[in-house]
């Protein structure tokens, strides 16, 4: 069924410029870009010598949001790239109708009649203009600068005709109208967020270019910046140009494309993409289409990441060599860049385990006591190994045996938390039909004794026994189905029991290579059927059962739900899949292309971790091989551009009969490709003969697309059964398409769904709830929105009053196609205030009321006790200390203008 564009709205139609705009600084964090904004506007404000209308900009407060907005109001503005056929040179040319922002397309605005051709029309002239000044100056710095912004410019009229013809079939690809989220448009994002901080180097390069001091103190930083998002760029260029082709291989209808369907020389460029193209991504571009403060926590991961991969199975002084070389990998990007490209093409499984597993090591289990609150019952142990019997079915205990010939009895490889008093996760012991499960609760609940509990079992001494409770939420983790346990993703399984007081049962199943599939399917659904059964030890009284999972574990949620519905079992009453794989078969998909840029989930560690839950191996061959001794000539040196040139030169030589003797034309005039020696031959010389040979086995390999690997393969008559089901994915993510498709599927059966796409934060955002701001709003956006639609109560802490505001707060519904996440949060919430002396603030101000002195009270949430002194180190604090300072001159003006009037009392600042 083909799916239109919903037309904008009269509201959106009739915007002017004095009233309240969504622009760019309402869905990132104020910080970085709100000095790209500022410098922005200065740069258009500047009469460039092609343009001669008159221009006017503005900056408007919303009410609604606490960051400045800046809004451009212009008479020269631009038409929708979707509806336009050209590309207007000349600002001048442009239509005088219609008002404009600008800003990159962004997840709420693209697709709709927003216009953001006007960035790279900006982009483009202002490159131009650097260029024909820098082409008339005899410096060698200028030739570079020169030399570079030729090549800007050709990767921008090169991509420009391919972003437009995704945008004009962006409609074919939607989940609605109303929800309007998949890979094409993400890609078109992530381009447009780059143009716009390729923007803003430009203009300091214009504004800094003339005089000596350019020379001296401008020039070399800003060439290695422009010079990073020149190549992003381009490499971005590659990418939409695929894409672009991916569009007509899929006939506009599906976002998968099957791989066997795409000709071979288009999905060697892809690979040649993924082999090169990714280091330009890790430097200083790093997490780019993510807000600025997941771009600072990205950066720290990757240089950990180049660190750890130092001292991965070196000797102790190796080891302490490396890590105090460490920081190079933070003060040199390009070192970093280059480091983790090579890592994710040429690493093995082990690697990808341990380094994953490094959060499941007992000095940062110890650390985290002091992140992550402490919750009443905190009860690990083992289930098994009985045959489970409930009415007429009967549920084995798990019995697939582990790769090993003999049962491990030490620890999997990668898991270094030895010597754990309460061991958890792969790293434990296990047993051949006994399965791990951690139990969680806020308070002791009657039936729980039955475990039995003990004292070592309680995180909090406690002395009163609740009554069951309604609900139980049953959790399953990701990590690749290779990596984490339950302890790991405690950050915000303990929060959830907390707020919302409900039982929470995590799921340890053992994890691959050394337990692959279909060992976490047993186990996890051994463990669901024992929950079944036992409901009262677990403090539940079997009225509503909830299953979560993130990533992997959403997968394996959906494949528990799919094995109850076959097997007569009880389904639970509603599924929440995060960020979920719901494909894993051999395909091609233009979200899974943003796996080339993306930082936590790369395609390297993505096929890698395919290979080890599907029993797949490749040969005993070392893993650094035919790409470290590429050419060392400097014109076909190491760098990514040169090994690229070498391949392509020997591709280019190769028989190109072998080819065509491959190409089979059908009467559907879509060719179909055998892929044989000579192509593997071919993507050996690109990827290394080491990734060829584990790519080529996961290509053959037919159990990828079994239903309980890749849910979307499931029956109608499965499905159609299917509990009301919530998928929740990030805008930005290599899986966005698995749950735009997966949500599609179930639509076209009519089954009840709801789903969200969150944009700003990375694929596993859970997992930095308490690390990061914009995380932590996007879970909690969601958990309460769940709580409301199941009646589930939040915390007692909360007084009367705060309970009565919470029922009447209008959560966002999941319905709402894409959220934002704002800057900052509300004044006054219903999440409990972090300082312990807001009661006496509050009944000093009380007190004040009483006696009718002047006061002013404001109450801030989600900040320490203290929060001035950390306004160095937090640009939302410093904001918010400008506006203190603001508030403070506005009283004082006010006091000795009307000294006798008593001051209004403010319940939040806005």
């Amino acid at each position: 069924m083909e799916i239109t564009e919903e037309p904008p709205s009269k509201a959106e139609k009739s915007k002017s410029s004095d009233g309240p705009f969504r622009s760019i600084t309402d869905r990132f964090p104020i910080g970085t870009l709100t000095a790209a904004g500022g410098r922005l506007m200065s740069c258009l404000s500047k009469q460039s010598p092609v343009v001669t209308t008159k221009r006017k900009y503005t900056i408007s407060a919303n009410n609604n949001e606490r960051s400045s907005l800046f809004q451009l109001s212009s008479s020269a503005s631009a038409t929708a790239i979707r509806t336009s056929t050209t590309t207007p040179s000349h600002l001048n040319r442009l239509p005088r109708t219609i008002q404009t922002s600008l800003t990159p397309p962004t997840p709420d605005t693209v697709g709709l009649d927003y216009n953001f051709d006007l960035t790279y029309t900006k982009l483009r002239e202002l490159a131009d203009t650097n260029c024909k000044y820098f082409s008339q100056q005899k410096t060698d710095v200028c030739r570079r600068f020169e030399h570079l912004l030729i090549q800007l410019l050709q990767s921008i009229d090169t991509s420009m005709p391919h972003i437009r013809y995704l945008t004009d079939n962006f409609h074919h690809f939607d989940y609605s109208a109303e929800i309007r989220a998949n890979g094409y448009r993400a890609l078109v994002v992530a381009h447009g967020q780059a143009c716009l901080r390729t923007l803003d180097i430009l203009q300091q390069v214009d504004t800094k270019r003339v005089g000596l001091l350019f020379n001296l103190m401008y020039s070399s930083r800003l060439f290695q910046d422009l010079e990073s998002w020149t190549k992003a760029l381009i490499a971005m260029q590659r990418i939409i140009a695929l894409a672009a082709k991916m569009v007509d291989y899929s006939k506009k209808t599906v976002l998968y494309v099957d791989a066997d369907h795409v000709p071979l020389d288009i999905e060697l460029d892809y690979f040649k993409m993924v082999a090169y193209d990714s280091e330009y991504f890790f430097g200083r571009t790093c997490g780019f289409q993510f807000a600025s403060s997941m771009q600072t926590m990205l950066t720290f991961l990757l240089a950990g990441l180049a660190t750890y991969y130092e001292t991965f199975n070196r000797s102790i002084p190796y080891a302490a060599a490396s890590i105090a070389t460490a920081p190079k990998y933070i003060l040199f990007p390009e070192q970093r860049a280059k480091k983790c490209a090579s890592i994710f093409r040429d690493s093995d499984y082990l690697f990808c385990k341990a380094f994953w597993n490094i959060v499941d090591h007992d000095y940062v289990k110890m650390g985290s006591r002091y992140i992550v609150p402490n919750v009443t019952v905190s009860k690990y142990f083992q289930i098994g190994p009985e045959p489970i019997e409930i009415g007429s079915v009967v549920v084995p205990p798990p019995t697939a045996r582990p790769d090993n010939i003999e049962e491990p009895k030490e620890r999997a490889v990668g898991n270094i938390g030895a010597g754990s008093d309460n061991p958890t996760g792969s790293g434990s012991e296990q047993p051949g039909q006994l399965v791990n499960i951690k139990l969680l609760s806020n308070e002791i609940r009657e039936g729980m004794e039955e475990l039995p509990l003990r004292k070592v079992d309680l995180e909090i001494a406690s002395t009163k026994t609740l009554p069951m409770s309604d609900h139980l939420l049953v959790h399953i983790h990701g990590g690749g189905f290779i990596a984490t346990s339950s302890s790991t993703h405690e950050i915000y399984l303990k929060p959830w029991a907390l707020n919302f007081e409900i039982p929470i049962v995590s799921i340890d199943y053992s994890l691959a290579p050394e337990y692959p599939y279909p060992r976490a399917i047993e186990e996890c659904y051994y463990a669901y059927a024992w929950i079944l059964k036992n409901a009262n030890k677990l403090g539940w009284n079997g009225k509503t059962l909830l299953l979560v999972g993130d990533s992997a574990g959403g997968n394996l949620v959906t494949i528990v739900t799919m094995k109850a519905i076959e097997a007569g079992l009880r389904k639970p009453d509603g599924i929440i899949c995060f960020y979920t794989p719901f494909l894993l078969g051999y395909s091609m998909s233009p979200s899974r292309l943003m796996a080339i840029m993306d930082p936590l989930l790369n395609t390297g560690f993505l096929w890698r971790c395919l290979a080890a839950y599907a029993g797949i191996k490749a040969d005993e061959e070392p893993a650094h091989d035919d790409l470290e001794s590429a050419a060392t000539s400097e014109d076909t040196g190491d760098t990514p551009a040169g090994k690229r040139r070498k391949i392509e030169k020997t591709l280019s030589s190769s028989d190109e009969t072998a080819i065509d003797a491959a190409k089979l034309s059908t009467t559907n005039q879509n060719p179909e490709y055998i892929r044989d020696d000579t192509y593997y031959t071919r993507l050996g010389d690109i990827m290394g003969s080491r990734q060829a040979k584990l790519l080529r086995k996961l290509r053959e390999s037919t159990l990828p697309n079994n239903p309980y690997m890749s849910p979307l393969r499931a029956s109608d008559d499965v499905l159609r059964q299917f509990p009301t089901t919530y998928l929740v994915a990030c805008h930005q993510d290599p899986l966005l398409d698995d749950s735009v498709t997966f949500a599609r599927r179930l639509r076209s059966l009519s089954v009840e769904h709801h789903m969200v796409i969150v944009h700003n934060v990375t694929h596993g955002f859970l997992s930095f709830y308490n690390a990061n701001y914009h995380c932590k709003k996007a879970a909690d956006l969601v958990m309460n929105d769940l709580a409301r639609r199941y009646e589930i109560a939040r915390s007692s802490c909360f007084s009367k009053k705060k309970k009565k505001q919470y029922k009447k707060k209008n959560f966002t519904p999941l319905t709402n196609p894409i959220f934002p996440i704002s800057t900052f949060s509300d004044m006054i919430s219903d999440l409990s205030f972090r300082d312990p002396f807001i009661d006496d603030n509050v009944e000093f101000a009380r007190r004040l009321r009483d006696l009718k002195v002047p006061h002013h009270l404001t109450v801030v949430d989600e900040w320490p006790h203290g929060f001035l002194d950390f306004g160095f180190a937090a640009t939302e604090i410093a904001q918010y200390n400008i506006e203190i300072i603001e508030m403070m001159k506005k009283i004082m003006q006010q006091s000795s203008e009307n000294p006798g009037d008593v001051a209004a009392v403010p319940s939040r600042i806005d």
